[in-house]
């Protein structure tokens, strides 16, 4: 069974602020411990300075990724002998209850030991489609507000380095299914989170939101996802369909950076080519 004092918090910073030091409050006090890793070349310590002692501040001087400082985080969490870790977004809060309601749902799940990884549903923009079952087995969630199997994590070898950001969940995941433990979404819990920014604009006679990302952040999105049709070939329809509705997207809605984004798709295409990985070099 699933406690409180099983689990152990990792979350990734990279330039946070006030707003995301206090973002901690809504669930360290509900877990055993919180590892902060800081992805930012400056050290941040004192915004934590009043936070309670059940943290480790881990400053890394360098952004290194989130699947490098993801697997910091949980390697510590790993020999603190967490059984279960909760990975978050630095944007991400638990409203009130709700991180207490997600790991008593979680604990109901009635095969809980086959389970790799559980996820709250992502809400963003105008939220979720409501769901009519409390349980959904997924290919792939996102990374934040996800409770980890340390016993998956640790058959895993973790998360996947040379990927920098973008698709390390989805690859994560896709590795746990193969090693035949579960993905599962648990429909009552709900976490908001921060994709990007999201615009509302009109296409013809209708109005759709659209997710805005820096134009670099689309060379990581070709590049990975090209890879995990080639390293998960059973998920190949899967990752080509995803693939191909971020380019539709761009083409339809994106206005003020559209050659911009096209170049970094076509650049992260030929280094995906040329098995060229890890960060950028721009």
């Amino acid at each position: 069974m699933m406690q409180s004092n099983d689990i152990i918090a990792v979350v990734v910073w990279y330039n946070p602020n006030a707003t995301h030091a206090h973002n901690l409050m809504s669930y360290a006090h509900v877990v055993r411990h919180v590892v902060v890793v800081d992805n930012s070349i400056n050290d941040h310590s004192p915004l934590l300075q009043e936070m309670s002692d059940n943290l480790t501040y881990i400053p890394l001087h360098d952004n290194f990724g989130i699947a490098h400082a993801l697997n910091i985080g949980c390697n510590m969490a790993v020999q603190m002998g967490a059984q279960w870790i909760l990975t978050m977004d630095q944007d991400s809060q638990w409203q009130k209850g709700q991180l207490e309601h997600y790991i008593h749902t979680a604990n109901n799940y009635p095969s809980i030991e086959q389970v790799g990884v559980f996820s709250p549903r992502q809400v963003y923009g105008k939220g979720c489609v409501k769901q009519t079952s409390i349980y959904e087995e997924k290919i792939a969630v996102m990374t934040s507000g996800c409770l980890v199997s340390s016993k998956g994590y640790e058959l895993s070898k973790g998360f996947r380095d040379e990927f920098f950001i973008d698709e390390v969940d989805n690859e994560y995941c896709m590795h746990i299914r193969t090693l035949g433990m579960q993905v599962i979404i648990c429909n009552t819990c709900e976490l908001e989170h921060h994709l990007g920014e999201i615009q509302t604009i009109r296409f013809l006679t209708k109005k759709k939101e659209y997710i805005r990302h820096a134009p670099f952040r689309y060379y990581y999105m070709v590049r990975n996802n090209l890879a995990l049709s080639r390293l998960y070939p059973q998920y190949k329809t899967f990752n080509r369909k995803r693939l191909c509705k971020m380019l539709k997207r761009v083409l339809l809605y994106e206005n003020e950076n559209k050659l911009a984004v096209l170049r970094m798709c076509w650049k992260g295409y030929n280094d995906f080519l040329s098995q060229r990985w890890g960060r950028l070099d721009v």
